[in-house]
């Protein structure tokens, strides 16, 4: 995978993207189903390896900006510097507030 910079808006797209698609694979793949019919617990590399090969490289390139992400807060928190970390929330998972019609990140 080529070295991708910041990029906040595709990393809320894909954020997006994959709360749709990971909810999407637990209701409509018959193997994930079933495992949850039967009381095991799923690894997420399981949903993940569900997806479309298109869905994972997408995935690794998503991974790749969440770890940029996390440097980037962690770096802020540092530094003083952003939102601040939240116990058990992490930096950016607030209660959603005001007119903003955009998905809390995940």
């Amino acid at each position: 995978m080529e070295n991708k910079a910041w990029n906040a808006d595709h990393y809320k797209e894909l954020n997006g993207y994959f709360r749709e698609k990971i909810q999407h694979q637990l209701t409509t793949d018959p193997h994930l189903q079933k495992q949850v019919a039967e009381g095991k617990s799923l690894q997420l590399s399981e949903i993940v390896e569900s997806m479309t090969l298109n869905d994972q490289v997408l995935w690794k390139e998503f991974l790749h900006l969440d770890q940029i992400k996390m440097h980037q807060d962690l770096q802020n928190h540092f530094e003083g510097k952003g939102a601040p970390l939240h116990d058990k929330s992490g930096f950016y998972r607030q209660p959603h507030q005001g007119d903003s019609d955009e998905q809390p990140l995940w």
